[in-house]
């Protein structure tokens, strides 16, 4: 068995970029892994700040071993990439469709080679694997990424960062490790450090920065900040109960009321609903955060499901809503009652105009140095917030600004294994395509035209689209018309007494029933009419996923309409499993014991449509 660890980066919705380890384990033995060595290098831009982390963890194991590393990123901030060290060698991640990303992984470390993944399992948490460490040497993994200057008690903050101590299941390594922080301001004021707490005074009321970015429009990104809200006094907000329980009722769950308070009296107004704060009291099931709070003495309620952000403060009256005159597609993030991050888009540098908390600004953002930053913190709100009706509008937004979403990964592999895959890609493509060959080719043979009137006469009965075959058979037919829905008719040709062809239902075709007419013309001059329905079906299958426990075992039960295609589960690591139909529209499959993933599990029904569903990841 391969020797496997977990680093689990969580970074609170105040700390911009700074990432906080909340274990660091072997989970073969729960030992504690150390931390060594930190180094954090910031840079601020106007109200942007730009940061690189460089995380060293000591490798003592003497066989191969795969690092498992899971973090977040505040609301208001993007990521920017990752690398790691084998060896000496810096082998970066590259943004790819996710999909060929994890083929990538799973074929070179087959093999036992070394490449890294890292994918987003929600708008603010993601997930990286890197096989294999190499033997005698530490794991040094690099994050970056860019957000925006945090606010707290009327400053606005570059939060020093703080290295944690490495915690195990059974053990806590007492080692702490003073991380080597180097900060710079470029084309900002200076940062200040002030009672622990390094600053930046912003000039105005709005900070805004601009950057031309490769499809010639010019994304902004600021902050606006008000000196207090419009009463002249702080919100006050007060949190009478919060519960981190399963969505479906089930017993358990935890009293998180005194955390969520805690959160909110450090300024965190927004923060995610999922195990890195508030625990696993029930692992294997999805979690919801049900909350019921007063801000300044009116009731207000909350219930999100579990990795989703909460925003308190947007239930906050500061003023109406916010408005911009000229930037397009504004994106929004509250930090707290008096300052809100902003991004969008020009055509070119020009005045802004914006309200928010009842006054009026006006500015023109700082034309910096061309670059992709300020529009990769506004392509991450778009990918956090629209509603995204195709996958693959996903895949190509993601891949144009360069930024991580549900469609993509980062694959880093070194330059020696990429050229090695691309050899036996190329071979593996090939014998797909000859293996398919010969699939369709039995399929064809072992179909049944045959068997007269009560026979089949097609071998479809649902189409989501596309160019289905039909078949039929006429004993000493001279010619064969099928008439389609449309009037369209379509010559059959014979094969013996099977005659058959193909033909095309319009991609614009409605749902609903269809009758497709067959006139035989026989030998003998007398015409022979046959007719059936078949149905177009284009909504794609819908369920709903749960770990279950049957015993000691753990089973992945899928419910949804019944005789479906398949139902296949996928792993992040690229393992997949057949679930089977054990009662109308029940399926299941057994997981291997200690399963500890997420899983995406694909419902395909007759006609082709594909439905998705995702399962909570259990934890260990």
């Amino acid at each position: 068995m391969r020797a496997c660890f977990v680093i689990l980066l969580g970074a609170a919705s105040t700390l911009v970029c700074a990432q906080s380890v909340t274990s660091v384990y072997n989970r073969d033995t729960h030992e504690a892994f150390r931390l060594k060595n930190m180094r954090v290098e910031s840079t601020v831009v106007g109200p942007i700040v730009k940061t690189s982390t460089w995380l060293t963890y000591d490798n003592p194991y003497k066989a191969l071993t795969e690092a498992t590393l899971n973090f977040e990123m505040p609301g208001s901030a993007a990521l920017g990439g990752f690398a790691y060290l084998y060896g000496d060698e810096y082998v970066r991640g590259r943004l790819m469709d996710k999909n060929k990303a994890w083929f990538i992984y799973t074929a070179i470390t087959s093999r036992g080679r070394d490449p890294g993944i890292m994918e987003q399992w929600s708008p603010t948490t993601y997930h990286c694997q890197i096989f294999p460490i190499k033997m005698g040497r530490d794991l040094r993994i690099r994050l970056w990424s860019v957000g925006m200057l945090q606010p707290q008690e009327g400053t606005m903050n570059l939060p020093k960062p703080t290295a944690p101590r490495a915690v195990g299941y059974q053990a806590t390594d007492p080692t702490l490790v003073e991380p080597i922080w180097t900060s710079r301001s470029v084309q900002s004021p200076p940062i200040v450090e002030q009672d622990g707490r390094y600053t930046v005074n912003l000039p105005s009321g709005v900070s805004a920065v601009a950057q031309k970015f490769k499809d010639g429009r010019i994304y902004v990104a600021g902050l606006i900040r008000t000196p207090q809200d419009n009463d002249g006094k702080k919100h006050r907000i007060v949190v009478k109960s919060a519960f981190y329980e399963p969505v479906n009722g089930d017993r358990g769950g935890a009293d998180v009321t005194a955390k969520v308070q805690e959160l909110i009296d450090r300024g965190d107004y927004a923060f995610n609903a999922n195990n890195a704060v508030f625990g696993d009291p029930t692992p294997f099931k999805l979690k919801r955060l049900s909350m019921s709070f007063e801000i300044d003495g009116q009731p207000q309620t909350e219930i999100v499901p579990e990795n989703t952000s909460v925003a308190l403060i947007k239930n906050v009256a500061v003023g109406g809503n916010t408005t911009f005159f000229r930037l397009r597609q504004p994106k929004t993030v509250v930090m707290d009652p008096q300052t809100l991050a902003f991004s969008g888009w020009l055509l070119r540098n020009e005045g802004v105009a914006a309200r928010f908390n009842g006054t009026r600004y006006a500015f023109k953002p700082k034309l910096i140095a061309s670059g992709g930053d300020t529009a990769r913190i506004w392509a991450q709100q778009m990918l956090a917030t629209n509603r995204w009706q195709r996958a693959k509008d996903v895949l190509a937004f993601s891949m144009k600004y360069g930024v991580p979403s549900t469609a993509t990964a980062l694959l880093a592999v070194p330059e020696e294994e990429m050229k090695l895959f691309a050899e036996k890609e190329k071979e593996f493509q090939k014998m797909q395509a000859e293996q398919r060959k010969r699939e369709l080719e039995v399929e064809r043979q072992q179909r049944n035209w045959a068997g007269g009137r009560g026979g089949r006469q097609q071998n479809w009965t649902s189409s989501g689209g596309g160019d289905p075959e039909i078949r039929v058979t006429f004993h000493d037919a001279k010619s064969v018309d099928a008439i389609l829905p449309d009037r369209r008719v379509l010559q059959l040709t014979a094969e013996g007494d099977v005659w058959g062809g193909n033909f095309e239902i319009p991609a614009d075709a409605l749902e609903g029933t269809y009758i497709v007419r067959v006139v035989a013309t026989l030998r003998d001059g007398s015409r022979v009419e046959r007719s059936w329905n078949y149905e177009v079906d284009r909504t794609p299958p819908h369920g709903k996923a749960d770990i279950l426990f049957i015993g000691s075992k753990p089973v992945l039960e899928v419910r949804s309409e019944k005789g479906l295609n398949e139902v296949a589960a996928f792993s992040t690591d690229g393992w997949k499993w057949i679930l089977v139909e054990v009662r109308p529209g029940v399926y299941r499959v057994e997981l291997p014991l200690g399963f500890n993933g997420s899983l995406t599990i694909v419902l395909k029904d007759r006609a082709g449509n594909k439905g998705q569903v995702q399962c909570s990841r259990p934890h260990s």
